[in-house]
């Protein structure tokens, strides 16, 4: 199978982000000694982990990238993306069970949404109290040291095992299917799904008057179209579309002109997904 030319440099991208982040994902993941992660980086006590340096830049490529592109950052830069692209193509049982998983997708879709709320009211019911936040903080001098792991998780915090939990379920549903946190439970890919409806640039189609096509969203990694808010911009339709009518253009750009060489229909394209 030919690798899309895209697809390449979308993965040295997420390899690259990966890099940078990887151990500020391990601590965050599996040792943070607040509640809920990625969140209060700013006062963090640890001293192993990178987040307060990395959590500002980070929230402020997001923001920007989400106002330009939309859910790009999930697609080009989010390291736990990045995971769950790895994760999708290494059992060929996937692709089998995957399948089943279609007709039921879209009912699935939604959890994301109480899961964000979940994630709010946590944020605010474990992070922002009063009392200390964290009764211990476990610090090594590796991000990647096992035994702090094991640590952490002995000294009790349920957190710390919903956490693992969470991980660890994450994973084996990112083997069975396409990135499975990502369409279902991701509460920042919530949040960026939105600007896909107002972000600068989309992915359109050159004639909204054609039909759909049928290969999308059979053939895409989050199962979706441009332009829904589980898009994340990976570019790859745009390649892949068999008749060349994708493209990343402004949003709020005139239509262009059909075969006849008149402006394509408003109302085809309000219509189109």
């Amino acid at each position: 199978m030919t690798v899309k030319r895209i697809t390449i440099y979308r993965r040295l991208s997420q390899a690259a982000f990966f890099g940078v982040t990887a151990a500020w994902l391990t601590i965050g993941s599996l040792r943070c000694p607040f509640g809920v992660p990625f969140v209060s980086c700013q006062s963090c006590p640890s001293t192993d982990c990178p987040g307060r340096s990395l959590q500002l830049p980070f929230i402020g490529l997001a923001a920007l990238s989400g106002a330009l592109f939309g859910r790009a950052f999930c697609g080009w830069a989010c390291p736990v993306g990045f995971i769950m692209d790895v994760a999708g193509k290494l059992p060929k049982l996937r692709a089998t069970i995957s399948a089943r998983f279609t007709a039921i997708d879209r009912w699935l879709k939604p959890l994301k949404w109480p899961a964000l709320a979940a994630a709010i009211y946590l944020v605010f019911a474990l992070n922002f109290t009063e009392a200390r936040a964290f009764p211990y903080v476990v610090r090594t001098s590796s991000a990647f040291n096992i035994g702090a792991v094991r640590l952490a998780q002995a000294l009790g915090d349920p957190a710390q095992t919903v956490r693992l939990g969470v991980v660890i379920g994450a994973l084996a549903a990112g083997l069975i299917v396409s990135r499975a946190w990502c369409r279902y439970l991701c509460p920042l890919g919530a949040v960026l799904g939105l600007l896909n409806k107002c972000s600068l640039f989309a992915i359109r189609r050159d004639r909204e008057d054609l039909p759909r096509c049928e290969t999308l969203p059979r053939d895409c990694i989050m199962h979706t179209r441009p332009g829904t808010t589980d898009c994340v911009m990976c570019g790859e339709c745009v390649e892949g579309c068999p008749r060349g009518i994708l493209r990343l253009r402004a949003r709020y750009a005139a239509d262009p002109p059909t075969d006849d060489g008149n402006e394509a229909p408003r109302a085809a394209r309000r219509g189109a997904s």
